[in-house]
């Protein structure tokens, strides 16, 4: 189906949305809100500066000279005196050296009723369990510009590594327990919250288009996604300063229609409704799929575990977090499968190497309001099970477990969306490449990322982050690089909020000395607007 068919479709949703809400909530006054935003980057080099155009939700370009306007518009409110909420939004972004000149970047309807609530539609996300540093950054949290602002100013890290905010948002429909609930009978001392959703990949004539100059490079339409996250806090910081939270989050692409440009479609891999199952819990394909995945998994399955403890103190909260990523079931625990020469099976252990881990430290005084928080960060996706992989067959019985490659796939073009990788943005994403492949060229890497932000008055209407990333990069197992590859990405922003809330403008300037993607600097220049016009 055509990305415009779904257009028109999540169109019509909202509009019914809108008015059913109106008419049934006008006695409760809906809140109506609109923003407008206008963005624009000059810079010079191969690319606009990494840290402009890296975990902001796909509205950026790589073209050092670009801008934007952006405007939305949202209705929320309640059904009568009851539990049931309601809201729907919709942004549409236009601008020049864009990837798309126009673009509808969030069309969604959402029901909630106490804490369970349903979305449909395009919505934008953010990554999982971030959300420490980012308090009172920018305004109340349901401000367009926390959402405009807040999450790039509090944002001191490189992102998760299975979902970061760096592409456009997917059309889902997801069932969601957005906040933590305390679990009956705990004292609140035990409190759970995640999600389930399906959705669809509409960027089909994106992808075939990109890969036009490459015949042998691959393609894929009518690709189906689909999520789910648990997490846990175990905690209660009214008796005790000690938070502990972790949980699991997991994605999966199935279904669709590959192509090249040299042969036309050469595979189609099931979407049934025990493909949909299959998507929920992995397990191995069936004789409509390719050989591999019937040994193995069916579809592209990825996974995150999480884990976090904050210690919540007068003067700071200090929080030390951690995530690591895998594929199907490699990694997924501490150890490997492998067999011998005679097919005799072990287990082995394996630690995980492949991880991220952070510390964050925020203010919470009121004194020294020049510093809110300051983060550190290591992120290593080098391992990924070794450099070796062999699944037994009636010739060679040995098995060994390694070469995940991460974000790529044997049969799926890959973890990104409109070229944006979907998990960490240091794996470079495939719209950098040059050659119309939708590979990741280099996700064997290893970084550091160090930042700050704070505010320089005391209403903090004057805003500043500070962030600084180093990482090398290797390549690939199948195609590691013959010479280290190495960026270094600096970025200074400041904003000014005044206390009103109605309006910011923003000033970021961005520098990449880098052997990858290249050397360049650039200047960013943003201005939003929020209320009714």
């Amino acid at each position: 189906m055509r990305s415009s068919v779904w257009h028109r479709i999540g169109y019509i949703l909202f509009v019914t949305q809108l008015v059913v809400a109106v008419n049934v909530c006008a006695q409760n006054n809906p809140e109506i809100s609109q923003f407008v935003q206008f963005n624009t980057i000059a810079g010079k080099g191969d690319y606009a500066p990494f840290l402009l155009t890296a975990n902001r939700q796909g509205v950026s370009s790589l073209d050092c000279m670009n801008g934007y306007a952006r405007y939305g518009i949202g209705i929320s409110g309640c059904i009568g005196n009851s539990a049931w909420r309601y809201d729907a939004g919709a942004d549409v972004v236009a601008g020049y050296n864009l990837n798309n000149g126009v673009a509808l970047q969030q069309l969604y309807a959402g029901l909630s009723w106490k804490w369970l609530r349903v979305d449909i539609g395009l919505k934008e996300r953010f990554a999982e369990m971030r959300g420490n540093a980012s308090a009172n950054v920018a305004g109340t949290d349901n401000s367009p510009l926390k959402r405009l602002y807040g999450n790039t100013l509090s944002e001191l890290g490189t992102g998760g590594l299975l979902y970061s905010g760096n592409s456009r948002p997917i059309p889902q429909v997801r069932f969601d327990v957005p906040d933590y609930v305390d679990v009956p009978g705990t004292g609140s001392w035990l409190k759970l919250r995640g999600h389930f959703a399906y959705g669809i990949f509409l960027d089909h004539n994106f992808q075939e288009e990109f890969t036009s100059s490459n015949p042998k490079a691959k393609y894929g339409r009518n690709i189906l996604y689909h999520s789910k996250a648990l997490f846990m806090k175990v905690g209660n910081t009214d008796k005790f300063p000690l938070e502990i939270e972790g949980g699991l989050e997991m994605y999966s692409q199935f279904g669709g229609d590959f192509y090249t440009h040299a042969k036309g479609r050469y595979l189609s891999m099931p979407r049934g409704v025990k493909d949909f199952f299959k998507a929920i819990i992995p397990l191995g394909g069936d004789e409509m799929t390719p050989g591999p995945e019937q040994a193995n998994i069916s579809g592209n399955q990825i996974g995150n575990w999480h884990l976090a403890f904050t210690l919540k103190t007068e003067p700071l909260d200090i929080r030390l977090y951690g995530e690591h990523l895998f594929e199907d079931f490699s990694q997924l625990f501490f150890f490997e499968y492998q067999s011998n020469r005679e097919g005799k099976r072990k287990v082995v252990y394996y630690p995980w190497r492949d991880i991220q881990v952070g510390l964050s430290l925020v203010n919470r005084t009121g004194y020294l309001k020049f510093v809110h928080a300051l983060q550190y960060e290591y992120t290593s996706l080098y391992d990924q099970s070794g450099a070796c992989y062999n699944d037994p067959n009636e010739y060679y019985h040995e098995q060994m477990d390694g070469l995940d490659n991460y974000y790529n796939h044997s049969i799926y073009p890959g973890w990104h969306y409109y070229g944006m990788g979907i998990g960490n943005p240091l794996a470079i994403s495939p719209l950098y490449n040059k050659n119309g492949s939708l590979v990741f060229s280099g996700n064997r890497f290893k970084a550091h990322c160090a930042g700050v932000n704070g505010a320089f008055c005391k209403n903090d209407a004057l805003k500043y982050r500070l962030m600084y990333i180093y990482s090398e990069n290797w390549g690939t197992y199948h195609n590691p690089f013959s010479k280290k590859k190495y960026t270094t990405s600096l970025v200074a922003d400041v904003a000014f909020l005044p206390p009103s809330g109605k309006w910011a403008v923003t000033l970021s300037l961005a520098y990449d000395k880098s052997n990858y993607i290249g050397n360049n600097m650039g200047a960013m220049l943003s201005f939003a607007k929020i209320g009714l016009f």
